[in-house]
Formats: C-alpha cells, sequence, structure tokens
C-alpha cells in the first residue's frame, strides 16, 4: 500500500477519496529491478473501503472482472474494501523510494494472490455461447441473488460443457457444475451448508432452462480439483449474467 502523500499531484483524479487505499499492482521482480529503464513505472489499484451493509458475495473470491470485494484488517479491525478493474494508475517507480508504505493496513496472503490472479484475468478470462446465455435468461436474476446472500466463500463456479459451439434451438447443451470452494470452508458446519445451498439452488434454476440438462452438480474441493480437471471446465463469471445497463 503507498500511501497518497507519495504521488504527484493530479496522478488520481479528484474523486479518489483520501479514504481509499492504493495497492502496488506487480510482480516482486519487477518492483525491485535495478534498471529505471526496464521498469519505469508501477500500476496502482484503487481499494474504496465499503460499508457492511455494500458486502456482495458475487464480488468476492474474483469471480466478477470488474469489481472485486475483499476484507482487510485495518488498525486491528475488519473493514470492507472494493476495487473497479477500471480505476488502475501507472505512476513512476522511483517514488516507492520517498517513503514507506501504508503500515495502518494489512490483506490476508490469500487474497493478495486473489488481487493478483483477478487483475489478469481482465485479459484471459474464457467466453460462454450466446446460446447457452440465452437459455438461462429467465433463472439469471435469481442466480444472482443467490450468489449475492451466499456466494461469498465460492471460490469457482466451474462448468464444464458438452460442446462451446452456438446450438440450434433444437440442440442441448450438457452440463458438469461444480461449486469449488477452499478445503476451510468444509470444516465449517455452517460454511459447508451454505455452499451446499448453492449447488442446490443453481441446480434447481438451470434444469428449468429450455435446451439445458445438468449431467451433475457438487460441492468440490480446491484440493480436488485436478489440472486435468481445469483443462475441461470453464470458469462462469457471474458477470455473464449482469444486466448491461445495470453492470454488478
Amino acid at each position: 500500500m503507498v500511501p497518497h502523500d507519495l504521488l504527484p499531484d493530479g496522478i488520481l483524479p479528484a474523486s479518489a477519496a483520501t479514504s481509499a487505499k492504493l495497492i502496488v499492482l506487480s510482480h516482486d521482480c519487477d518492483l525491485v529491478n535495478e534498471s529505471y529503464e526496464a521498469e519505469p513505472y508501477v500500476e496502482l489499484l484503487v481499494a474504496v473501503p465499503k460499508e457492511t451493509k455494500d458486502r456482495n458475495g458475487v464480488l468476492f473470491n474474483g469471480r466478477n472482472p470488474r469489481k472485486l470485494q475483499f476484507l482487510a484488517q485495518e488498525n486491528g479491525e475488519e473493514r470492507l474494501y472494493e476495487i473497479d478493474i477500471h480505476a488502475k494508475y501507472r505512476v513512476d517507480r522511483r517514488i516507492l523510494e520517498k517513503g514507506r508504505k501504508d503500515a495502518s493496513i494489512t490483506i490476508p496472503q490469500r487474497d493478495v494472490v486473489t488481487i493478483g490472479k483477478w487483475a489478469s484475468r481482465r485479459y484471459s478470462r474464457p467466453s460462454v455461447p450466446s446460446a447457452f446465455m440465452d437459455r438461462i435468461k429467465p433463472v439469471k436474476d435469481k442466480i444472482l441473488r443467490k450468489m449475492k446472500r451466499d456466494g461469498e466463500d465460492i471460490v469457482h463456479v466451474a462448468m464444464a460443457f458438452n460442446t462451446v459451439e452456438e446450438l440450434a434451438d433444437d440442440k442441448t447443451y450438457q452440463v458438469i457444475l461444480w461449486i469449488v470452494v477452499e478445503p476451510d470452508v468444509c470444516e465449517n458446519d455452517e460454511q459447508e451448508q451454505r455452499a451446499i445451498g448453492v449447488v442446490s439452488e443453481l441446480r434447481k434454476l438451470l434444469v428449468q432452462c429450455k435446451g439445458i440438462e445438468i449431467e451433475d452438480a457438487d460441492l468440490r474441493k480446491t484440493s480436488d480439483v485436478s489440472l486435468f480437471d481445469w483443462q475441461k471446465l470453464i470458469r462462469f463469471d457471474l458477470d455473464y449474467l449482469s444486466p448491461d445497463s445495470e453492470p454488478i
């Protein structure tokens, strides 16, 4: 985290409140590269503090490619923050020599990794057939409501399709649905039951859609999903479900 007073005037817009935290986004080796010619800049993400009422399960664990929420320890207390991928700024790397980091806030290591992966997925996320998305339109709002309420512990909503081609109306998408969580979620009865409820609800909603057949729906731990599995699965970004005029 970079204190605001290290930045030259005009780098951040006037709308960037001083309560926002500035997260350095860089590879470790680039950050300490001896050559300012090779690595002249670092990027900053702006993390905005949010009220508890704004907590949104859809935005945790990097599932939405545009916004990310996470919890941090600030001055010894847990606080909710939100990042918008569009609020990203490039600054001269030399500013890091002018002062110390903002020590008032600590982000858990798992969320540090999530932030990095989330930012990179902006450019590498997979696509889902438009024909499939058209078929689930009748239930998309219900899916979003369920995930917003109970989806905070879910790392991935993963699907495998019999085909990613654009199918005609008389052809069926056969789908495997896995809700993926960290192993510690399954060690807590309340969290595990909440995640199982997401599996059950999403399966129930999807089977209501014409031209979609759910072959399997299950709760899986990240430790149980192999590289071979990921070669067949598509991360289903819930952003696909967001109304165009009202993104999550």
